[in-house]
């Protein structure tokens, strides 16, 4: 269980472009600093503005979130960046962390799990599944940057366990996040793009597809206290509320899973 002491104050976001175990109570001396900068994976960005509000008077808060790809989140904190909450796309990134003593003793859980969907820009119809991707009306088709998003590593194992990752490889457009991607889509810039379910739950659903889980590996969402920041029992606090009933039937409603919730 994560500690849920902290105290603090109001609102305010600035954008920029099976659970661990957590310690009850957190670190013996461990600062209750009420301000915190949040890194979060872009497929967040719907759900945390709506959720903020919430978060925050759990918790006596102010939470800034900033945007961005988990692996350049965990690049930056490793080197030492002053994000004080860390909520990365896949566990991996957040093991990162850890490893690189950036993570508060027990200071790590899974609190979702990710899911894709296609998604077609305006004036095309709605396939039923990757295969149609082939194609030629689909000539460019946005993807997070797998080398450092964990939504664009899922959307390439998707696309070769759909068997048509060869067939459309050299029609993919790299972007630097989820969120990139999908703006690709909706600019009319791509004819289509494999995006986070969450990302799109707001749009007209004649225009996306939830995708299959089994065509890659599970997206479980892992958030990351991070150490010695002076503001660890609030994130703690945050973080733990994340798992609460409430944030939890929120989060289902954008797409998210449980965590550790089993493939379909």
């Amino acid at each position: 269980m994560l500690a849920a002491a902290c105290t603090g104050s109001a609102a305010d976001d600035r954008d920029a472009t099976p659970a661990s175990s957590v310690v009850a109570g957190g670190e013996l001396g461990e600062g209750s600093r009420s301000e915190i900068t949040v890194a979060a994976a872009s497929d967040l960005r719907l759900a945390l503005s709506e959720l903020r509000p919430a978060l925050e008077a759990a918790c006596s808060a102010r939470l800034t979130v900033v945007y961005g790809s988990s692996g350049q989140f965990a690049r930056q904190l490793k080197a030492g960046a002053p994000f004080d909450l860390f909520l990365s796309a896949d566990s991996a990134y957040a093991d990162e962390v850890e490893r690189a003593g950036r993570a508060a003793t027990g200071g790590l859980a899974r609190y979702a799990r990710g899911r894709l969907a296609l998604l077609v820009r305006i004036g095309l119809n709605l396939p039923e599944g990757l295969a149609a991707l082939r194609d030629p009306q689909f000539r460019r088709i946005s993807i997070a940057n797998p080398d450092h998003a964990p939504y664009g590593r899922a959307a390439r194992e998707a696309l070769e366990q759909a068997g048509v990752l060869a067939d459309v490889e050299e029609r993919l457009v790299l972007a630097d996040n989820a969120q990139a991607a999908v703006d690709y889509v909706s600019s009319g810039n791509v004819d289509a793009g494999i995006v986070p379910l969450a990302l799109v739950v707001d749009q007209d659903s004649s225009r996306y597809l939830p995708i299959d889980l089994g065509l890659h590996e599970p997206l479980d969402q892992t958030g990351v206290v991070i150490a010695k920041t002076g503001a660890e029992r609030t994130s703690r606090c945050v973080l733990q509320e994340l798992l609460s009933d409430p944030i939890q039937a929120r989060l289902r409603d954008f797409g998210f899973g449980p965590p550790g919730a089993p493939a379909e």
